[in-house]
């Protein structure tokens, strides 16, 4: 009796401890049922899309060592297709730790291909991959990672305020979404802020008054983040 108890109990603290984690199969296939996140309709198209992000989502996580059937408490994903030039690009964290790019952009290859590692799925799609470090990812990707501390800092309502001081206040044209999962529901994002425009400051918009940009360059720098330099 004892022997069953004990068996019980293993049981249910297992089944307790495995609450709040999630498989990124499952994140991915979440994602998948929801339609309205196709940048197109038609079944074709989605069904193209379907096996894109199947393949860019999960073979890019086992070629970076992340087991897409493990549990994770923390799994953080930017990616999309450019709907205009047709390409995927892609930032995974796992675990707030683990982090990982991956891509079909030209644009990132031509400008770094060596750093990349080339993977060719059985059906002949390709695409590029790479492990970023926490300080590669901060120093050289500092649009998604301005986009990513956002997010797990729970600061967008906040910088959603800033982007309300004015209609002249600036926002960039992002084609990705973002999504988080940390213990219980995924929350899905659309941010469109490029910190890689405002960091220099806030030039070229004439309607956007000094006032204005003042407020505005205040405001991003007290989400302490990463800051506007005047």
């Amino acid at each position: 009796m004892k022997n069953i108890i004990l068996i019980f109990s293993i049981m249910l603290f297992s089944s307790c401890n495995s609450q709040g984690k999630i498989t990124l199969r499952q994140m991915n296939e979440n994602l998948l049922r929801d339609k309205n996140s196709f940048a197109y309709h038609d079944s074709t198209a989605i069904k193209i899309l379907t096996e894109g992000y199947n393949i860019f989502r999960l073979l890019g996580a086992k070629t970076n060592d992340i087991n897409p059937d493990k549990k994770y408490s923390h799994i953080y994903i930017e990616d999309g297709f450019h709907d205009e030039e047709g390409f995927y690009n892609g930032i995974f964290i796992v675990n707030n730790k683990n982090i990982f790019e991956v891509t079909t952009s030209p644009y990132k290859l031509q400008y770094d291909s060596l750093s990349y590692t080339k993977v060719k799925e059985k059906n002949e799609l390709v695409f590029y991959t790479k492990k970023l470090s926490t300080e590669d990812f901060r120093n050289n990707y500092v649009d998604e990672y301005f986009r990513y501390e956002l997010i797990i800092q729970d600061k967008v309502h906040a910088f959603e305020k800033c982007l309300a001081i004015d209609q002249y206040t600036p926002k960039s044209i992002i084609y990705a979404k973002n999504y988080y999962f940390a213990g219980r529901g995924i929350k899905t994002y659309n941010l469109p802020i490029k910190y890689s425009d405002i960091r220099n400051g806030i030039k070229g918009l004439p309607y956007f008054n000094d006032d204005k940009k003042k407020e505005f360059v205040k405001c991003i720098n007290e989400l302490d983040i990463l800051k506007i330099h005047n």
